[in-house]
């Protein structure tokens, strides 16, 4: 019985193969495009080359893998890889080197390994392995190219010419601490794809060479004199992701001229002074992020601490399609402590917030952080700013109060409310269509400012103040609401309270609430 079962389930054979009732080898039985179809679902070279040991038919035909992907390989003994693949074999769509974070090539020459069975001649110094890569990579013309290096080398920043080495690659993806890449040689009529990331480039000469370019992305590079000035007549899309700051470069330059341009993705940090130019006529989604790095750029009390303008989708209006999209221009300001302050210099405030508007924006955002600080005096000089003025569609204030010792207080001789006469002024919003106001308080400067908003505003439709968290208005504080908004029936308004307190919303139940035309809700906690 015994026996039976194992004749028709298969045994174990001596050299660790299944075997079949006629004691063949079923491993070394598969036919060699079933074998690879195995070995390509390891998504490991590595693992491909131990399989060996199963059988040895095996054994090579990790050779004839169109993906070659390998991880955690002490650089020798991938050399040695390398070496034993001939040129002229299968194509190659996909080389991924991920090199060991931390590496310990003490392979001696001549010594096989008994993992693999591949013979390790090579001992080189860091920056030795690492050309020796690219050179072995080169030689196989990948479809696409992946290099990841995770640590530093003993030589910062290592020469490397893409142009001499990848002819015919589309993509090419390099994840590196050190690579430095000079002025290229040659174009590179095949790439499509060019993903660099902590590597120091000069963009300007490199991607006028790759006339076939569709997207780059650039992360953590480190700023050259010229900057990243990128033009290219194929470009769709661009990410650059930089927070390096480098202090030898006091001026960041920032020049795109992409006429196919459609995907923008831009982040950075600057301490000093900022050139944009951006030519991108198609660019239909952006996401632009500026980080200030101390106190350069502010007016009078308020600072700017960043700047984003991004692409998002509006509500969809039912019949029309698809929702459109519209660009939101954000800035964060921070009121500095009383007496200090920035120069009272509107002129060049306008200057810098300009440099950031490249492309046409609809939505307004800006975020407050403030001890209490009057904004309306600020916030109607932002407003007043022509482009700002023209463009506004929809205006979102939020308020981020916070305590310290030298809150400002009607006591104290602060600059945030001049000039005293804000209150009186009228700015023409012609576009100014929604208002909300997040954290609202109520304090006789919000309602001033309030005031003004609907006074300077002819076409307003809509105005919606979210109250400070554990904020509950009392009957005077929603009869002065009441009168704001019942002098402008045309206006849909509303007030609420969000609490981070579980609980359910139910109407406010002060007087006269129930009987107006606006909605009044603030959150009431249960129990």
């Amino acid at each position: 019985m015994d026996e039976d079962r194992a004749r028709h389930h298969g045994r174990h054979s001596e050299l660790g193969g299944l075997t079949g009732g006629g004691g063949d080898d079923l491993f070394s039985a598969l036919p060699d495009d079933v074998i690879i179809l195995v070995l390509v679902r390891l998504r490991c070279t590595r693992t491909a080359v131990r399989t060996g040991i199963l059988s040895r038919r095996w054994r090579g035909l990790w050779t004839r893998l169109p993906d070659l992907v390998f991880h955690d390989v002490a650089p020798s003994l991938l050399l040695a890889a390398l070496s034993s693949l001939g040129s002229g074999g299968v194509p190659i769509s996909l080389l991924h080197i991920d090199v060991p974070a931390a590496v310990q090539d003490k392979v001696r020459a001549n010594r096989v390994c008994p993992r693999t069975g591949l013979r390790s001649s090579l001992r080189r110094r860091p920056t030795n392995y690492v050309s020796s890569l690219f050179r072995a990579a080169a030689k196989f013309s990948p479809a696409a190219f992946r290099f990841n290096h995770p640590h530093h080398l003993e030589k910062p920043f290592l020469d490397v010419d893409l142009s001499t080495c990848f002819q015919d690659t589309t993509s090419i993806e390099l994840h590196a601490q050190f690579l430095c890449f000079p002025d290229p040689r040659s174009e590179l009529p095949a790439l499509q794809r060019l993903s660099l990331s902590g590597c120091r480039i000069s963009l300007a000469a490199l991607v006028p060479l790759c006339p076939r370019l569709h997207m780059l992305r650039v992360a953590g590079a480190f700023p050259q004199p010229d900057g990243f000035a990128i033009r290219s007549a194929s470009l769709q899309e661009l990410i650059v992701e930089n927070n390096v700051v480098n202090s030898t470069i006091q001026c960041i330059r920032i020049v795109v001229e992409a006429p196919v341009l459609k995907r923008f993705t831009m982040s950075l940090r600057t301490r000093g002074d900022l050139s944009v130019s951006i030519s991108a006529p198609l660019v239909d989604k952006v996401s632009w992020r500026c980080l200030y790095s101390g106190s350069t750029a502010g007016l009078g009390l308020w600072g700017l601490s960043e700047v984003r303008l991004d692409t998002e989708e509006s509500k969809r209006v039912q019949g029309e399609g698809a929702a459109p999209r519209i660009h939101v221009l954000c800035l964060h300001m921070f009121a500095r402590p009383y007496p200090r302050g920035y120069p009272d210099d509107e002129l060049g405030f306008v200057k810098e917030i300009e440099k950031h508007m490249i492309t046409d924006f609809s939505g307004l955002e800006v975020h407050l952080r403030t001890t209490e600080h009057v904004f309306g005096a600020f916030v109607l000089r932002l407003l007043g700013m022509h482009r700002i003025r023209t463009a506004t569609r929809s205006l979102k204030i939020v308020l981020r109060r916070f305590e310290m010792k030298d809150r400002c207080t009607p006591l104290v001789n602060c600059s945030c409310d001049e000039p005293k006469n804000w209150r009186t002024q009228t700015i023409s919003l012609t576009n100014l269509e929604k208002v909300e106001i997040k954290q609202f308080e109520g304090h006789d400067h919000e309602f001033d400012f309030l005031k003004l908003i609907f006074r300077c505003a002819p076409i307003l439709k809509r105005v919606a103040l979210e109250l400070s968290v554990g904020f509950i208005p009392n009957d005077d504080w929603c009869t002065e609401i009441h009168n704001i908004f019942m002098m402008y029936p045309s206006v849909e308004c509303s007030f609420h309270n969000v609490d981070h307190i579980p609980g359910k919303q139910v109407p406010c139940t002060c007087s006269g609430c129930n009987n107006y035309f606006f909605v009044c809700l603030y959150s009431f906690v249960e129990g």
